[in-house]
């Protein structure tokens, strides 16, 4: 036998034993997502009478005619919210036109840098960028079963 067909047999039965693996690992993900569905089901239902509690305990809250109930286990109030500011479609540019010296304080600005863009721009020699540079990667490693013959 020579010394290709030893790493030919080698590797032949590791990628069986990598199959074998891989069904284990598909068998426990349907076991998984068949108990996620049923833990699913039995949260919805523990979500529908949680829903119907606090309905009963905002309704007796609301009957008791107080804002607020300290009981031995914790309390129930209700608790006045702060106005909600509804914006018109726009209101950032009226703001940017009215208020050009303070609209900073206003409007809030996100940036993000486009690494393809930027990553070609430096490769073609197109721009110089100090803090910028491109890193190569080496190899990775891939493998596929096609099944035993």
């Amino acid at each position: 036998m020579e010394n290709g067909d030893i790493y030919i047999e080698s590797i032949g039965k590791l990628l069986e034993q990598t199959d074998d693996l891989n069904f284990e690992i598909r068998r426990l993900e349907d076991d998984n997502r068949q108990m996620t569905k049923d833990n699913s089901l039995k949260i919805k239902e523990f979500q529908k009478k949680l829903i119907a509690t606090i309905d009963m305990l905002k309704e007796k809250l609301e009957k008791s005619g107080q804002d607020a109930i300290q009981a031995y286990c914790g309390w129930a109030h209700f608790r006045q919210l702060k106005d909600m500011l509804m914006l018109a479609e726009g209101t950032l540019e009226e703001i940017e036109e009215k208020y050009p010296e303070s609209a900073d304080r206003y409007i809030k600005t996100s940036k993000s840098l486009k690494k393809d863009p930027i990553k070609k721009a430096l490769a073609d020699g197109i721009i110089d960028l100090a803090g910028a540079k491109t890193v190569p990667q080496g190899k990775k490693f891939e493998y596929k079963f096609t099944g035993v013959k």
